[in-house]
């Protein structure tokens, strides 16, 4: 690669060094940046030059990663180009059910159950335990099963909140059809 005197030159490359860069042929390179009507940004020795911010799309297409979601619409796909997009979705949701990255909801359930009846089994047993091991008296044994109960009431009211919240907006959208 050549020397650089000035530092505006950093970013401008001859064809050849764009395409020993990025291990390209020559007239690729070329044949690009003639298609995508690239402007010589200046010359060095006789050759013309490119600046590599205008070069790098024309070699290696548009880079958005802001439209990426837009990019992956179902409904802005040609056919062929839907079919593959869900057959890509497919594959992807099973590898990861084979990683267990993706959990099925009766599994989540299941423990989440699990936990909730051994949490709660837990609490309705312990102001027993407390009365017999620890030796409280009933009116600290009151206290402590009003606490529990107050912990359990908010056990199920999250457990409600979070199940209304991940049915609500599909509640709402089948509203919606039918109207």
């Amino acid at each position: 690669m050549s020397n650089i005197s000035n530092i505006g030159d950093v970013y401008q490359w001859s064809v050849a060094k764009i395409a020993e860069a990025f291990r390209l042929d020559r007239r690729s390179v070329k044949n690009r940046l003639l298609e995508a009507n690239i402007p010589v940004a200046g010359t060095v020795k006789g050759n013309p030059v490119y600046a590599l911010h205008q070069v790098a799309p024309a070699l290696f297409g548009q880079i958005n990663i802001g439209d990426a979601a837009a990019n992956q619409n179902p409904d802005d796909m040609t056919p062929k180009e839907r079919k593959d997009w869900f057959d890509s979705e497919k594959g992807r949701i099973w590898l990861e059910k084979e990683q267990r990255q993706l959990i099925p909801v009766h599994e989540v359930t299941a423990v989440y159950s699990a936990l909730m009846k051994a949490s709660v089994q837990v609490l309705e047993t312990l102001p027993d335990v407390l009365e017999r091991d620890a030796a409280l008296t009933p009116s600290a044994v009151a206290v402590v099963q009003d606490a529990i109960d107050k912990v359990r009431e908010g056990f199920g009211a999250n457990a409600y909140n979070m199940c209304a919240a991940v049915h609500k907006p599909q509640e709402e959208h089948g509203e919606d059809e039918h109207e």
